[in-house]
């Protein structure tokens, strides 16, 4: 069944294939728009999202210690356990289905992201810019069993810490959730926000468009998207005010 929304939407389409991609041996970086030694004038942002990057990390391989300021890093874990330690004292299993949320803050934070296992880690990393200054660090993870996640959407992020979940620095809704073949969703939007549906796993059809794994999609102007899936999927919802302020 094709996707219906409503007329005049703005489409955005990004295959996993025209992504930008770098091979590190020990890593791989799939990169939905421009980041580090990749760059496109055409895909800078989508709103405060400014990076996301799917990641295959082999095993006893991670990044080495590396420092992040005023930002907000937003990590979710796919398939295997990822280990993180930071500056400020943190260490911690983010584990499949887990997010973690990390505000650098304005002064700063140093933190190093590890596969100790003998299983290839998954994950994709996202990037958003604050829509103040100063922020102070903060820490967050939030895991839901699949059973909460299964035939709809549950909330890891937003920006006030609503049901639970995790407060971050924009206004920005963050979802996950797990499908079913024929399952189908319907999302409302209200003026001047955004979605960007990134495919985790399987297979939807949205806005006229069939989606595959690793494909993502950002659609602006319209009150409502609805998508079909056609396959066991999961996938990542972004809503995102798409004029908020950004410090960078």
């Amino acid at each position: 069944m094709v996707a219906s929304f409503s007329s005049g939407a703005t489409v955005r389409l990004r295959r996993s294939c025209d992504r930008g991609f770098e091979d590190f041996g020990w890593t791989d970086n799939w990169m939905t728009f421009s980041f580090g030694g990749y760059h496109n004038p055409d895909w800078m942002n989508f709103g405060p999202l400014r990076v996301m990057v799917e990641n295959h990390i082999q095993p006893h391989s991670g990044f080495a210690p590396h420092s992040h300021r005023d930002v907000e890093v937003l990590t979710y874990v796919v398939d295997g356990t990822l280990t993180h330690q930071d500056s400020f004292g943190h260490q911690a299993e983010i584990h499949a289905g887990e997010m973690q949320l990390i505000s650098a803050g304005s002064q700063g934070m140093i933190h190093s992201e590890y596969n100790h296992h003998e299983q290839v880690e998954h994950n994709y990393q996202m990037w958003l810019i604050p829509d103040r200054a100063p922020t102070r660090f903060g820490y967050h993870q939030l895991r839901f069993a699949e059973h909460e996640r299964q035939g709809c959407l549950k909330l890891y992020v937003s920006p006030d810490g609503r049901d639970g979940s995790m407060p971050i620095n924009t206004d920005a809704l963050i979802y996950n959730g797990r499908f079913e073949a024929s399952d189908r969703i319907n999302y409302a939007l209200k003026p001047d926000r955004g979605v960007w549906l990134q495919v985790v796993k399987g297979a939807l059809q949205v806005a006229g468009h069939e989606l595959l794994a690793g494909d993502g999609i950002g659609i602006v102007d319209t009150a409502h998207i609805e998508a079909n899936f056609t396959d066991l999927s999961e996938i990542l919802l972004f809503d995102l005010k798409m004029n908020a302020p950004r410090i960078w």
